[in-house]
């Protein structure tokens, strides 16, 4: 039953929201059908941006991997934790992990890359509302959600912070992780039948201690190298995301939206999209930003229609083009070891 819990959760909201608002639905439709079909070139300029944003901040992370095979990497991983609703992290990084190691980038750069992919974007998306409502919430402008974003961001700032200085200046934070690897390596060693002799012989060649330092060294010298490069890559993902949720904006021709209140809007679904359990958001995310963008004063028909715009850019998409990048992927493979 908890397996169906998430799909249950996801069903539940779409069609809440289909039934609730099936004459708004309508509307939509009409009003995509009637868009002149130039204004697909901007929508799709914006996805690729995109596209391209979040594969330069995963090349900049991953040292030895090109702009290309970062961005089939970051594809497939995000169509697989997008489409899948239970495990489907856990399946995107165990495909990027796969990637990598084929075309020959050495672990330890495995492992600095995605512990920086996990941290980085933490900061940034808390970041942005911080930088944005800091003023408005001590001036008292600000409304109890704006608040409360900006209240959770710093803490959560400040231990990114924290976690980097860490790991350029201090061991303990690696020797604690290298430790906790240690007792799960014995833990799994004692719970895996003596029948698993391969299960068994791979968990005994690791080296929990060894492989956590040679980690610290390699985020050390990715930071020291490339950390401009990863900061300036990182803000340039918000940015592509912004563009793809003005762009839908200004396709469905929204009437009443100011760039400050747009800006204000996607940094808070950012902050929904961070703290869902479901992958991307999905459902909580549309939720938020129709109410976000309606509390904005804007219509409840253009801040759906721009809503379902938006999503299809940064959730759909990446989906569709994921999945057939992994595919094209297999089929490269396949003929190599044949």
């Amino acid at each position: 039953m908890r397996k169906l819990f998430g799909p249950l959760l996801i069903l539940a909201i779409v069609g809440s929201l289909a039934f609730v608002q099936r004459t708004v639905l309508i509307d939509i439709w009409n009003r995509l059908i009637e868009l002149p079909r130039f204004s697909l070139v901007p929508l799709l300029g914006a996805a690729v941006v995109m596209i391209i944003a979040r594969g330069a901040f995963l090349a900049a992370c991953s040292p030895g991997v090109t702009l290309r095979q970062a961005v089939m990497t970051d594809q497939s991983a995000l169509a697989a934790g997008y489409g899948i609703v239970l495990g489907g992290g856990l399946v995107g990084t165990g495909m990027r992990i796969h990637m990598f190691t084929r075309w020959g980038v050495a672990h330890i750069s495995i492992a600095s890359s995605i512990i920086a992919t996990a941290v980085v974007p933490s900061f940034s998306t808390w970041g942005l509302p911080v930088a944005l409502l800091l003023i408005p919430v001590i001036t008292g402008s600000a409304t109890s959600p704006q608040s409360l974003a900006v209240l959770v961001g710093i803490p959560i700032i400040l231990f990114s912070l924290v976690f980097w200085w860490m790991a350029l200046r201090s061991e303990k934070l690696f020797l604690l992780v290298g430790k906790f690897s240690a007792w799960l390596r014995g833990f799994l060693l004692r719970k895996i039948s003596l029948r698993f002799v391969r299960v068994r012989a791979m968990v005994e060649r690791t080296q929990p201690l060894a492989f956590s330092a040679e980690m610290r060294v390699g985020l050390i010298a990715l930071l020291r190298k490339r950390w401009l490069v990863i900061f300036a890559s990182s803000v340039g993902t918000l940015a592509a995301g912004f563009i793809c949720l003005w762009t839908s904006a200004v396709v469905f021709e929204v009437q009443g939206l100011t760039l400050w209140e747009a800006l204000v809007a996607f940094s808070l679904v950012r902050v929904v999209i961070a703290l869902s359990p479901i992958p991307g958001g999905t459902g909580l995310a549309e939720l938020g930003l129709i109410a976000l963008l309606e509390k904005a004063g804007v219509s409840t028909i253009d801040a759906t229609g721009t809503t379902l715009l938006y999503r299809s850019l940064t959730w759909f998409s990446p989906i569709i083009v994921g999945s057939s990048m992994w595919w094209r992927y297999s089929r490269s493979e396949k003929h190599l070891v044949s």
